[in-house]
């Protein structure tokens, strides 16, 4: 049996993830330093980037 691990988000994922809207959303796949690859038109954002960058841009 093989173990297929989810390895990227795209934005309708983190749309449905994140409490922002999609104008916000895009903003924030735009910003440097968050994790992306564009493929084409296409953006994927790797789910162990995602929360990498999660974990180090939270404020507590």
């Amino acid at each position: 049996m093989v173990n297929f691990e989810k390895l990227f988000y795209t934005i309708d994922e983190l749309y449905e993830i994140l409490p922002l809207g999609k104008n916000s959303l895009y903003s924030l796949v735009k910003r440097e330093g968050f994790p992306k690859v564009i493929v084409g038109r296409k953006i994927l954002i790797p789910v162990k980037g995602f929360n990498l960058w999660i974990e180090q841009n939270s404020v507590f």
